[in-house]
């Protein structure tokens, strides 16, 4: 059974991260986000046309091959069958979420969107059970929601209105502090990266009874709220919220935010760190509570929240499951695969439990010939080398301090990049941060992430070694205090770094280049961060990293496919490190 899942609509300029999975008798054969192909971050209101045809093209199938359609959200549907608790079939919406040429599709199922997030982490986290914790912005009507998960079944247990939206309250947090208005989808992730910088402030009166499965809300928000005719929307939530940082942690007296001219930053480090905890804090109750009502030894999570690296390390901590595994694409893009994958299940349920994921790695790779063209196209002449050629070329130019650029093998699904679509540095020199994040148009104050050789974590990390976290860039760990000064440049003002665990058996290439690296520097482990430059997606083609290596001048080597490229002419890099330090000044 071929089934295609969808998410993404475009009647609606509010609704992102738009993909596209074709799921063939219960497997992922391919998965794209519309970003990468429209090129805009997001894809806000875009939907999922070019994805949707990506994924016919590139498996060789028409639409007339396709048995089911599922798409990630359940909406109020006027002429909808129940499928199932979570399920219904419709002919409706196909104009804004099918492209345009698509006559007679097959049959459109409609799946709960917290349920296509609890579908798409439970089902590929090789867990016989476990307890799942969706928590994000919204959906139909929820914001969280608690499942129990055992065999083919995923129960729902509880949910919670959109009033208690973390990740409305996260988001708003982030806009306070000058990372993006409404609907900056970037904001969240870099308010994590703030928070280690402040300290724990007045306490938010927004809390979460794990006993009796109550919320709490601010006073002041609560009287909003009820004063309201209607239910409020996200937005209005949105809004309550950022009045209240206004109010309580604006740090200059008598102004507000409207009527300032600039921000700064750094003045919001504390608001940053207490909004930080109050999330892992009401995740952490949200947790036990599932611990008490499933008797799982296993936690999966999913939903936008769950791509806080710091609130997953934090609940690992806590050792309230003994087992945490998120997917990667725990954004929305990842309901395309999960309203796939619950159809899927629910139709021909598997006989035995599906394998973890080895990694999300779901898109389109680059043939030689094509990669020769794009090379050539930009007046470069390809150089093709063996696999242990390029991986001792690229270590040897990172053990000089160079910049690398590493476009190898397929598309990976969410915003996580793990080794196939990376920027490369020396984490021994601290001036690195500076220079990607320059690169990349980044604030000066955003950590970097390393790769880490799976075998030699424990030699530099301490803490949690949550592999169904750090496999993925999805925890936190400690760097060991005598590390601390040899990779300087991932190390964050908390001690603390994002890793990223590669492993021999899966990650063949990348793997080899970073023991090269070893051999020669006695470091087990590289920067490794997105590649893609302020405001653009990751990049897909061969054209887009040769775009970005012909621009950027510190971009010095490029490893496109199993071809090398680099320049000649050094660089000065002591503005990046002057600017590095000044950050690196400011701490608790």
């Amino acid at each position: 059974m071929t089934i295609l899942g969808i998410i993404g609509r475009t009647d609606n300029p509010q609704v992102h991260d738009g993909a596209a999975a074709l799921i063939e008798d219960g497997k992922i054969i391919y998965a794209i986000e519309q970003e990468r192909l429209s090129r805009n971050r997001y894809a806000l209101g875009e939907g999922a046309s070019d994805a949707i045809r990506a994924c016919l093209e590139h498996t060789g199938r028409r639409i007339t091959d396709i048995d089911h359609i599922a798409y990630g959200w359940l909406p109020e549907l006027k002429n909808g069958k129940t499928i199932s608790e979570h399920i219904s079939l419709s002919d409706e919406l196909t104009s804004v979420i099918l492209p345009a040429e698509v006559e007679n599709p097959p049959p459109i199922h409609f799946v709960q969107h917290h349920y296509t997030h609890a579908a798409v982490t439970y089902f590929t986290s090789g867990f016989e059970s476990a307890a799942v914790l969706v928590v994000d912005g919204r959906g139909e009507g929820e914001s969280i929601s608690l499942y129990h998960a055992k065999g083919n079944n995923i129960e729902l247990i509880e949910s919670y209105p959109m009033i208690y939206s973390l990740g409305v309250f996260y988001s708003a947090a982030g806009a306070c502090a000058g990372l993006g208005g409404p609907g900056a989808h970037s904001g969240p992730g870099k308010l994590m990266g703030l928070a280690p910088f402040g300290q724990l402030r007045q306490e938010i009166e927004f809390s979460f009874d794990k006993d009796t499965g109550q919320f709490y809300l601010p006073l002041s928000i609560r009287k909003a709220v009820d004063e309201l005719t209607e239910m409020p929307t996200a937005g209005d939530m949105w809004k309550l919220w950022h009045q209240y940082y206004e109010q309580h942690f604006y740090p200059y007296d008598g102004h507000s935010r409207i009527s300032s001219n600039s921000y700064d930053t750094m003045h919001y480090v504390d608001l940053a760190a207490t909004v930080q905890r109050k999330l892992e804090d009401i995740c952490q109750r949200l947790a036990e509570r599932l611990r008490s009502l499933t008797g799982e030894k296993n936690l999966v999570l999913s939903g936008g929240c769950a791509l806080n690296c710091s609130m997953n390390a934090y609940l690992s901590r806590k050792n309230i499951f003994e087992n945490i595994y998120v997917f990667p694409a725990a954004n929305d893009a990842g309901c395309s695969i999960g309203a796939a994958l619950a159809l899927s299940f629910t139709k021909e349920p598997p006989k035995a439990t599906p394998p973890r994921l080895v990694a999300p790695a779901f898109g389109r790779a680059y043939t030689d010939e094509e990669i020769i063209e794009a090379i050539r196209a930009y007046g470069f002449t390809p150089q093709q080398l063996s696999s242990d050629e390029l991986a001792e070329r690229v270590a040897a130019d990172l053990a000089d301090g160079k910049i690398v650029a590493w476009f190898r093998g397929k598309d990976e699904l969410g915003p996580r990049a793990l080794g196939r679509r990376s920027f490369l540095g020396n984490p021994a020199q601290r001036e690195t941060l500076g220079r990607l994040n320059k690169i990349k148009g980044r604030e000066m104050w955003r950590p970097l992430a390393p790769s880490i050789l799976e075998e030699q974590a424990e030699t530099v990390l301490e803490s949690s070694m949550e592999r169904g976290l750090h496999r993925y860039m999805l925890g936190v760990a400690t760097i060991r205090p005598e590390w601390r000064a040899k990779v300087p440049a991932v190390v964050h003002v908390d001690f603390s770094t994002r890793p990223h665990f590669v492993q021999q058996e899966h990650d063949g290439a990348y793997w080899k280049m970073i023991c090269q690296f070893y051999e020669k520097t006695g470091i087990p482990l590289v920067c490794n961060t997105s590649l893609n430059v302020a405001g653009q997606p990751l990049v897909h083609k061969p054209e887009e990293v040769l775009e970005i290596y012909n621009t950027q001048e510190d971009l010095e080597t490029l490893a496109l496919g199993g071809f090398y490229l680099t320049k000649d002419k050094p660089v000065e890099h002591a503005d990046e490190a002057k600017a590095v330090a000044k950050f690196q000044a400011i701490s608790k």
